[in-house]
């Protein structure tokens, strides 16, 4: 996968503006050809994000010779669909979910959808924990989660099983480099807190009340907009503005930085997500 660590510290330089904490004066700012800006909903990122994924140079190399491991989410939705031909209804490739409080589950009558194991790029009749024991360091598994703090290229995961549910089966082959885990995550679930320190906070809690999920952490491998966008063009992308209102809500309003020609095939690759209806509607 691509250098991502000067993305990294130009967002986490962006992010830090925000509050008040902007670049020291010795801090260099890029004098870019042209500076472009795009915006995106929650679900046009998420496409975005799968799109990119399609192109990624790991993941191609992984369809071609090794194993792929989609697990269940929304973002990985999208990413079934263009990698695996998934058709099933939005939320039947899901466990768990975060709706609004008193809402009822739009996919509660659904036929749930198992993970999706690919093998040299072809559907595998092998369930999740076959999949995962057959995995060699260069298979990859793609699970996202609910946290992300870009900067600090941290993701967190919310656990509700007893026994930690998905992420904590591939972790025991991850942890020790028995495989690589992806986390393909959108820019609306960016915080801007140590997922860390949030983490303990729940693990130390003497009482949990009804509801209250552990936090399963990981770092390095997160994979957002931002790492789909570089896939299409030799570009920069900084935030320019997160939420909005009439359908932006959560959606992320990017700066796409280079030349004239990269920026425009940037920008080219967002128009072709823009539209994508809602995850639910």
């Amino acid at each position: 996968m691509k250098n991502l660590k000067p993305a990294a510290l130009a967002l986490g330089l962006v992010f830090a503006g925000c509050t008040g904490n902007g670049p020291a004066e010795t801090d260099t700012v890029p004098a870019y050809e042209n500076v472009t800006t795009v915006r995106l909903t929650v679900s046009e990122g998420k496409r975005l994000i799968a799109k990119g994924l399609a192109r990624n140079e790991d993941i191609r190399r992984c369809l071609g010779e090794g194993m792929l491991i989609i697990t269940r989410g929304t973002t990985n939705t999208y990413i079934a669909e263009e990698l695996a031909n998934l058709s099933a209804p939005h939320g039947s490739f899901v466990t768990g979910k975060i709706i609004p409080t008193g809402t009822k589950d739009f996919a509660d009558t659904l036929e749930r959808v198992t993970e999706i194991v690919l093998i040299k790029g072809k559907p595998a009749e092998i369930g999740y924990e076959e999949a995962l024991a057959r995995m060699t360091e260069n298979d990859i598994v793609l699970k996202g989660a609910n946290m992300l703090n870009y900067a600090k290229r941290q993701a967190a995961v919310c656990t509700g099983a007893p026994d930690g549910g998905t992420v904590a089966r591939l972790k025991r082959y991850t942890d020790r480099g028995i495989g690589r885990w992806i986390v393909p995550i959108g820019l609306e679930k960016e915080c801007s807190g140590d997922l860390r320190m949030y983490r303990e906070v729940v693990e130390n809690a003497k009482e949990k009340g009804p509801g209250t999920v552990r936090l399963t952490l990981t770092e390095g491998n997160v994979y957002t907009e931002i790492e789909a966008l570089k896939e299409f063009a030799d570009v920069d992308v900084y935030p320019a503005a997160l939420g909005g209102v009439a359908g932006a809500e959560g959606g992320a309003t990017l700066m796409i930085c280079g030349d004239a020609e990269e920026v425009g095939k940037a920008v080219e690759a967002v128009h072709s997500v823009l539209g994508e209806p809602p995850f639910a509607e």
